[in-house]
């Protein structure tokens, strides 16, 4: 089953090599994308036994996590690199 955390941190990476380790303005997720995400994030947490801090739902890796309309990165310029989480159903 693939992980639906590698696409994320995949374009994180890419962002951070392209833009000197800033971080992105935010990850705009469609909601079902949102949801399967942070359904596998709490998962692993539970499963791991790791205690999860406030709000943890709304934040990966340091950028905010939101709802829009596609599943994307948004870069500080506004730009919106696309995200496709494997193996999640998305709608958009």
């Amino acid at each position: 089953m693939p992980n639906l955390c590698d696409a994320p941190v995949e374009a994180w990476r890419a962002h951070w090599k392209a833009h000197d380790n800033a971080y992105p303005s935010c990850i705009e997720l469609t909601a079902a994308d949102l949801q399967a995400l942070n359904a596998e994030r709490k998962l692993i947490n539970d499963t791991m036994n790791f205690k999860q801090a406030e709000c943890w739902e709304d934040v990966f890796h340091g950028a905010k996590l939101q709802v829009g309309p596609t599943s994307c990165l948004v870069l500080a310029s506004g730009e919106r690199v696309p995200v496709a989480l494997a193996g999640a159903v998305s709608t958009s």
